[in-house]
């Protein structure tokens, strides 16, 4: 007989013998354990615990680890650097570099800043074939109040140089030329553009425009909406650009041809359209480079970060370490920095043109009381405001001639009016001789004539600066250098 027979009825089976666990409960009750047992399952348990302890003390120290690798925030230098500095030492044989005579140049705003963390930077790009820097932004982000702002300054802004022969060298974009290039030119552009901000910007940042092709390709595309129609061509350089406006996922290589564009062929049935010129080109780059901006400060995008790393230490070259730069763009991430709210800008500026060698010479120059304002209210990260005196400006007389805001030319020879070739003057028929009897008798002693009188200077006002509805190209003859 079974000892199911045997098994008073509702009494539960024995613990012990084949299938015990395929057994049923009543629902709600488990055996007790027995004293062994229960010491086991509590052990077991401390145990687990320690396990996963230990495990999170491990991730937690490898955290801290990524973390300060990474992640580093970026200190700000020690008080302003000022543009007195005489610039550059020289090596045995060199010539002192075109300067500006340091009694004119006026301390930079400096002391309390606006909120603890607030950043300026310098960005810049050189061409390869020219050298010369085709592009140029100062940047201020606010990471307290999670601001931003971008000014680019045109390359054809004209600065108070000594550099010669020509007015060309006395552009922006040439002084990382014309010190040398190197430290050397970075340390000279720096203080050049402190000249026109007010103050030295705490870092600077400069890359090559390959870095803005291959991040694209990293974050998979960048959807654009092109603003005109882009229809260039430079057999020399290989490159063409052809796009039709609207919106557009660009790749690496498209996104490359559309920062460099400026222009559309002369032969082109869409020549003039956008303008044209170097301010065209640096609206284009402000809308395109919010829309990188955008894409790539996205979540999906944190994943990628070794390869961002990778592309920065080959294309970037700055006194930010990549760790800083990281922890900048985890604030922008992170803290909730709306790209659509940064500011992007241009330095408001006017055009001039001096002639110089039978040629005339195009250049831009700041409006002085726009750009205060735009620097104080956007750029500025010192509680002082900038005023005139921290800036050295130039800006062209009604006669032509040029000047900076802080009377004193580094280049005497601009500030008269430039000579132009003028039509020689008619001839005049002799005047008539007075008849004998009226001819007075000559003189036997020394003539006494009255000094000319004291020519006087003109008065400088400023043309009008208004813009033309189609601008001239200030670089024309510079394709070769920048497409």
């Amino acid at each position: 007989m079974s000892d199911r027979a045997n098994r008073p009825e509702g009494l539960p089976p024995e613990r012990s013998g084949p299938g015990k666990r395929l057994e049923r409960r009543e629902p709600g009750r488990r055996p007790p354990l027995t004293p062994e047992e229960a010491r086991k399952k509590r052990e077991k348990r401390i145990m687990i615990l320690m396990i996963v302890l230990a495990a999170v003390m491990v991730l937690a120290a490898a955290g801290v680890l990524v973390y300060s690798r990474l992640f580093k925030k970026p200190s700000i230098p020690p008080g302003p650097l000022n543009s007195g500095d005489p610039g550059p030492s020289l090596r045995p044989g060199e010539t002192p570099a075109p300067t500006l005579d340091i009694d004119a140049i006026q301390p930079k705003v400096g002391g309390e800043r606006r909120s603890e963390a607030i950043y300026t930077v310098l960005i810049f790009g050189t061409d390869e074939t020219s050298g010369l820097t085709d592009t140029m932004m100062v940047a201020t982000y606010d990471v307290t109040n999670q601001r931003a702002a971008v000014m680019s300054l045109p390359r054809d802004t004209l600065i108070n140089s000594s550099a010669r022969p020509n007015i060309n060298a006395k552009k922006l974009n040439a002084v990382y030329n014309v010190y040398g290039k190197g430290d050397d030119g970075i340390q000279a552009l720096r203080s050049e553009v402190s000249e026109l901000v007010g103050f030295t910007p705490d870092y600077y940042v400069q890359i090559d425009w390959e870095l803005v092709g291959e991040m694209v390709e990293a974050i998979g595309g960048v959807w654009f909406d092109i603003p005109y129609h882009m229809d260039y061509d430079d057999p020399e350089q290989d490159l063409h650009i052809h796009f039709d406006p609207g919106r557009q996922l660009l790749n690496g290589e498209d996104a490359m041809k559309v920062v460099r564009w400026r222009k559309n062929n002369k032969w082109s049935p869409y020549y003039g359209e956008g303008g044209g010129g170097d301010i065209t080109r640096l609206n284009v780059q402000h809308g395109f480079l919010k829309a990188v901006l955008k894409q790539t400060l996205q979540l999906g995008n944190l994943t990628k970060i070794n390869q961002l790393i990778t592309l920065f230490n080959s294309r970037v070259k700055s006194d930010l370490e990549v760790a800083e730069m990281l922890w900048l763009g985890r604030e922008a991430l992170l803290g909730g920095l709306d790209v659509d709210n940064v500011e992007f800008c241009t330095m408001p500026y006017a055009m001039g043109s001096y002639r110089q060698f039978g040629m005339d010479f195009s250049f831009v120059y700041p409006k002085q009381e726009e750009l205060l304002a735009l620097l104080n209210e956007s750029f500025n990260p010192f509680v002082e405001e900038v005023t005139i005196r921290q800036l050295d400006l130039m800006s062209q007389g009604a006669d032509g001639s040029l000047r900076s805001s802080t009377g004193r030319l580094a280049d005497p020879s601009l500030g008269g009016a430039p000579v132009r070739a003028t039509e020689p003057p008619a001839s005049r028929p002799p005047k008539p001789s007075p008849p004998p009897e009226s001819v007075p008798p000559e003189p036997t002693g020394p003539v006494e004539t009255e000094p000319p009188p004291e020519s006087v200077p003109p008065v400088e006002t400023e043309p009008p600066a208004t813009e033309p509805p189609a601008e001239p190209d200030p670089a024309d003859g510079e394709d070769a250098a920048d497409g």
